[in-house]
């Protein structure tokens, strides 16, 4: 099977890409309280922002982020 096989098209369904775990916890990155973090382009302005999802891998500790829904 080659390396491009192995992967699904939705990356959040892909295992760990340090430890190959398929075992997460789910959550997100936040600033204070509640703030959630954003994807914003270099070029971007207010309004061009994506929150951003995170996973722990529970077997490396391992996180990742993932752009979700266009917040603006």
């Amino acid at each position: 099977m080659d390396q491009q096989s192995k992967h699904n098209e939705n990356p959040k369904e892909n295992p760990c890409h340090i430890c190959g775990s398929q075992k997460f916890i789910w959550g997100r990155s936040v600033g204070n309280q509640h703030d959630w973090v954003y994807f914003r382009p270099d070029k971007g302005v207010w309004g061009d922002g994506e929150k951003l999802s995170a996973r722990k891998c529970i077997k490396c500790q391992n996180v990742q982020f993932f752009a979700d829904v266009k917040y603006f």
